[in-house]
This record gives structure tokens, sequence and C-alpha cells, in this order.
């Protein structure tokens, strides 16, 4: 069951082109372990890892979409985004593929 994340737990950046969504939230216990899939929505990102990790956040806020300018077309040439885990400078990265294209 993946864990719902409020708006303001996740930022969206494209680094040097790249897309980078960071969660803070609590690091999986299989983070680095196993394939992670991102289906992005114009209304909301579920981030889905091995086993029952996972989390479902909405992009679209009362405040408007908080994905910068070029965010879709990123994670579409990248074929999905890297994700931050955590709230450290330590927090472990993965790379989520995209799926439902």
């Amino acid at each position: 069951m993946p864990t719902m994340l409020p708006p303001d737990a996740a930022r969206f950046e494209i680094r040097d082109g790249v897309p980078v969504l960071a969660l803070a939230a609590d690091v999986p216990a299989h983070a680095a372990a196993g394939e992670w899939s991102l289906l992005n929505r114009v209304t909301l990102v579920v981030v889905d890892g091995p086993g029952d990790e996972g989390f479902l956040l909405p992009r679209m806020t009362p405040g408007g979409d908080p994905a910068p300018a070029g965010w879709d077309e990123a994670v579409e040439r990248a074929g999905g985004s890297q994700v931050i885990f955590g709230y450290g400078g330590d927090a472990p990265l993965v790379f989520a593929r995209s799926v439902g294209s």
C-alpha cells in the first residue's frame, strides 16, 4: 500500500536537464533493492517500489503545479526520474522508470 504524502513533502527539480524528485519521507527499508517506477501525471505522481514500498502524492495543489516548467518533458526524455528519499544530505537516490505513458 503506497504512503500518501502531502504536497509539501515533495520537491520537483530539474538538475542539468535531469528530473529529480526529492521526497521528505522516511527512507524505505528496501530503497536500494529492486526496481522503482514512476507514474507522472498532471494531478498526481506515484513512485512505486519493490514489495509494498511506494508513495502517492498530489501534484496539482491550490497554489498550482509545483513542478518546474519542462518537468514533464525532462521525465519523458530521461524515461523516468531520479528520486531522493529522506531528509538529509546522505539520503539514498534511486532511478524510477516511467510507466503508463
